[in-house]
């Protein structure tokens, strides 16, 4: 991710330059009194290696010529005017300085020739009499001083006319003067011609800057010259384009808020374009909202979305009905409030809350001197805690986006980002100015209470260049309700970078690359396509910026068989190419989102030394074994992967040992017992064995028998067991509305019955139930991964689920919906219940702790630790205030809840204690 964080709707930011010659000098000049000078120059300035524009090389014959000097005047970093007569009193000339002047281009100018003299305006005139020439010089056109051009006279000349002989000394005065500030002057033409065609193209979005070019132009708007003169000073132009892509790139997000009356606009205006030369992005109602969008939502959102509100008092402002609306809405949000006092008023008309506000007093702006002091006040304003401010704002957005969106989780915070507002909460709730919002609070309780997901949708992979793409591509997959993992969002403080990244391409069902030079080319990007690829994800890939044949070759070879979506396609308009993402995602999700789960399972198994518990098992193998089948039959996208296979293969022949094993064991137990009747046949039937032996004979026949008839009780047990388990388990999915699971888990507990003549009052139920029911209820889901215990509350209205995902979850069974989720146990939770007072809920997990839960708030109430292995079951007694634990440490252990200590420890089993 270039180590790693949309720029929408963009076109590539080199196309502008890439597609049109720049050159290093315009030369501006009279040809009566310079051409040959001009020519000489040029010849000069091309044999130092610069690229000059030249009337008399660069106008093509049938063309426009003033369009071709315009041009050539914005594509020059440098004007170089040639100062005689001829060119101070030529209105050509007059319009190629103006034109220079206007786009804020560093002017050289050449002094050639200070006067005529009649001797040479006698030659370019030889009808000329003297009366002409005193006509001449009453009219100044034989000097360049009646008519000089005021910037150009404020400017300090190179005078190559102090003595023509010494040409190379003031030659290299001039190459001096081009090289000094060079890249600032290269980045004044290059940023201008792409603010022109934005201007050009009615303004549209899918030419702002984006990525690293639109940082660069931000680092170049903010820089000062504090020891010198500029060499020239950004365009109003220049201010707008560069805040408008920040602005952008933000979403639509401001540091500043204008609100003012109608009548007002002058003044607005002039406030806006001063803000934005300080790199301030402004939004105003004049500019930001788009046809066809409502207005109050439009200026609420432009409220909501603005580090600062900054208010022009007029006396028609305070008059203003939509004003005072926009007022409302700040104070509302908390928003810091600027006032600026710009046209004298009645104090009782303004509002308590402005009264109370400092005003900084602009009524005197007319003044520049003035007005620029009163500007100062206002940045120097703007500029304190703008940290905490942008914070607030961002925080308000995304809660505001949740809440619209009906509490959509996917759009809670998590990782870095959680964590980051979190602290910033923390310390906003101290503040009497300007605090957090109840709604601010109320979304990080809800991402903090979130449960991590086992699994995302969409790992987002991109080099920093195109960081405004990724942002916004995020953004609008969360706003879709879909999970995704972004480095800026998901990388939580002091975590292993690298191993953060690998943990969430794991997790993630689909991997989205976002190709542009850049990221074909960074090594960090192709070592995330190289973990994505060993683990057989679903790779997804979108064509940013265009690629030539040589970047092209660096794309990494797990991509180049992959269709690229073209966002660049539809004019590179963002929501058209994003909907072809979105059917691209959503395309087989069963079976991707299969592949992850598989995946990690496999990944687990593997990394720990393929520990044969963490094979799969029962239920949950086949449907693993059902889905590996299906994606390999049917050459499903993303295809399996070896680990997934053997992952499988080795449950299968677990599985497969498990039965045999029992087998084996039924049929030396009868051997044994067969033997021992022979031996007692034998023994009564010769009459030369002595008693004892035949005693011997009696006794280990007695012992066969008894060892069989043992084992055959334990396998029935264990079967009977098996049975009552799936039966339990088929009650809870009908009673929870799971009808069709009910059936099935019924029909598992029937086999088992009927293949060992058993009986069981509790599978019995489970048969009639949902076997005799054909009505379809309810299906409670949210665990993304098996559900390993269950338990009704002593009421009957609550249900708690247990399971492998490492989470809790409490459900109402009125409603069918999920009441909340605990989170908590590093491992899965194999046991829950309830106290028979119904205020306490106990889990037990394979992380070797018991956890105690107050079922009103959701809190952890204390954690019991003691066991050596997982706790397998968990249970309270009547009066819920002892509790007892059973272990994979072959142990049963008694706990006082008041105090939270363990009382006992009852050992003597020879197994796992599975229930107590």
């Amino acid at each position: 991710m270039d180590n790693p964080v949309m720029e929408p709707n963009s076109v590539n930011t080199e196309s502008v330059t890439d597609r049109k010659t720049i050159y290093d000098a315009f030369i501006s000049y009279g040809r009566a009194d310079s051409k040959a000078f001009a020519t000489n120059l040029n010849q000069k300035l091309a044999a130092a290696g610069l690229n000059v524009w030249f009337d008399q090389n660069d106008i093509p014959a049938a063309v426009d010529y003033q369009k071709q000097i315009d041009d050539g005047i914005e594509k020059a970093h440098n004007f170089l005017f040639i100062i005689s007569p001829h060119s101070v009193n030529s209105p050509y000339c007059l319009k190629e300085i103006e034109l220079a002047i206007k786009l804020n281009k560093r002017i050289i100018p050449l002094l050639q020739v200070e006067k005529i003299s009649q001797e040479v305006w006698q030659k370019r005139n030889p009808n000329g009499t003297e009366d002409d020439w005193k006509e001449y010089q009453q009219k100044g056109l034989h000097s360049i001083f009646p008519k000089m051009h005021p910037t150009i006279s404020k400017i300090n000349w190179i005078r190559f006319a102090d003595n023509l002989a010494d040409f190379d000394t003031y030659f290299q005065d001039l190459l001096n003067a081009i090289s000094k500030h060079q890249d600032y002057v290269e980045q004044h033409t290059n940023f201008l011609l792409q603010a022109l065609e934005w201007s050009r193209n009615q303004q549209q979005t899918n030419y702002f800057l984006v990525g690293e070019e639109r940082g660069k132009a931000e680092k170049w708007l903010k820089q000062r010259f504090t020891e010198e003169q500029p060499p020239c000073i950004p365009t109003d132009l220049h201010c707008e384009f560069i805040c408008e892509s920040i602005k952008n790139s933000h979403n639509l997000l401001s540091q500043v808020f204008l609100a003012a009356a109608d009548t007002d606009e002058a003044i607005k205006d002039k406030i806006r374009k001063t803000l934005m030369r300080e790199s301030f992005t402004v939004w105003t109602n004049k500019t930001d909202i788009k046809t066809g969008t409502a207005f109050p939502e439009a200026i609420n959102q432009g409220i909501e979305g603005a580090d600062n509100f900054v208010y022009l008092i007029s006396w028609d402002s305070l008059n203003s009905e939509y004003c005072q609306q926009e007022l409302n809405q700040a104070l509302a949000n908390n928003k810091r409030i600027i006032p600026l006092l710009v046209a004298e008023t009645d104090s009782e008309l303004i509002p308590l809350q402005l009264k109370q506000l400092q005003f900084i007093d602009f009524t005197k702006s007319d003044s520049e001197a003035e007005y620029r002091l009163s500007a100062d006040k206002l940045l120097q304003e703007l500029k304190k805690e703008p940290s905490y401010y942008e914070k607030h704002k961002i925080l308000l957005v995304k809660a505001q986006k949740w809440q619209r969106q009906n509490k959509n989780p996917s759009l809670l915070l998590r990782g870095y980002n959680l964590q980051h507002f979190e602290a910033w909460l923390k310390v906003a709730k101290q503040r009497e100015d300007y605090p957090p919002l109840p709604l601010q609070e109320e979304f990080i309780t809800a991402s903090l209470n979130k449960p991590e997901e086992a699994s995302l949708e969409v790992f987002i992979s991109y080099s920093r260049t195109d960081s405004d793409l990724a942002r916004k591509l995020n953004d609008a997959l969360q706003e879709l309700g879909k999970t995704t993992w972004f480095d800026q969002e998901s990388i939580a403080t002091g975590t292993d970078f690298q191993q953060e990244i690998n943990r969430g391409i794991a997790s993630s069902d689909n991997f989205v690359f976002i190709i542009s030079p850049k990221s074909v080319n960074s090594p960090y990007c192709a070592e995330e396509v190289e973990y994505a690829r060993k683990l057989g994800k679903r790779f997804v890939t979108i064509l940013h910026r265009p690629l030539s044949a040589d970047e092209l070759k660096n794309l990494p070879p797990a991509l180049a068989n992959v269709q690229w979506l073209d966002f660049n396609q539809h004019g590179g308009e963002f929501s058209a190419n994003f909907n072809e993402l979105v059917r691209t995602l959503d395309t087989d999700r069963d079976h991707v989102r299969s592949h992850t789960k598989w995946s990690q399972r496999a990944k687990e198994w593997d990394e720990k030394g393929k520990n044969e518990d963490l094979l799969l098992r029962g239920s949950e193998f086949t449907v693993a074994e059902e889905w590996l089948k299906t994606a390999e039959t049917e050459n499903k996208n993303p295809a399996t992967t070896d680990l997934h296979r053997e992952l499988i293969h080795k449950s299968r022949e677990a599985i497969a040992a498990q039965e045999k094993q029992d087998k084996r064991q039924i049929l030396l137990l009868r051997s044994l017992l067969t033997g021992a009747i022979v031996l007692l046949v034998a023994a009564i039937s010769t009459s030369g064995f002595a008693f004892f032996q035949k005693r011997n004979a009696e006794i280990a026949s007695q012992q066969a028998q008894t060892s069989e008839q043992k084992a055959k009780n334990q396998l029935k047990e264990a079967q009977r067991n098996q049975a009552e388990s799936f039966g339990r388990y088929s009650l809870f999915l009908f009673n929870t509305n799971q009808k069709f699971d009910a059936s099935i888990q019924a029909i598992k507990a029937g086999r088992i019955l009927k293949n060992q003549n058993l009986y069981n009052l509790v599978v019995m139920n489970a048969l009639q139930a949902p076997l005799g029911d054909r009505s379809e209820l309810n299906s409670l889901e949210g665990h993304s991964g098996t559900v390993m215990s269950v338990s009704f509350s002593p009421d009957g209205k609550t249900l708690v689920s247990a399971s492998y995902d490492k989470t809790i979850k409490l459900w109402n069974l009125d409603t069918g919906k999920e009441i909340r989720t605990l989170s908590g146990h590093t491992n899965t939770v194999r046991s829950v219940s309830f106290s028979p007072d119904g205020k306490t809920l106990v889990s037990g997990s394979q992380d070797k702790t018991i956890k105690l839960w107050n079922l009103d708030t959701g809190k952890e109430i204390r954690t019991l630790s003691g066991h050596t292995n997982s706790v397998w079951s968990v249970s309270f007694s009547p009066d819920s205030k002892t509790l007892v634990s059973g272990s994979q440490d072959k142990t049963i252990k008694l706990w006082n809840l008041n105090t939270g200590k363990e009382i006992r420890t009852l050992s003597g089993h020879t197994n796992s204690v599975w229930s107590v």
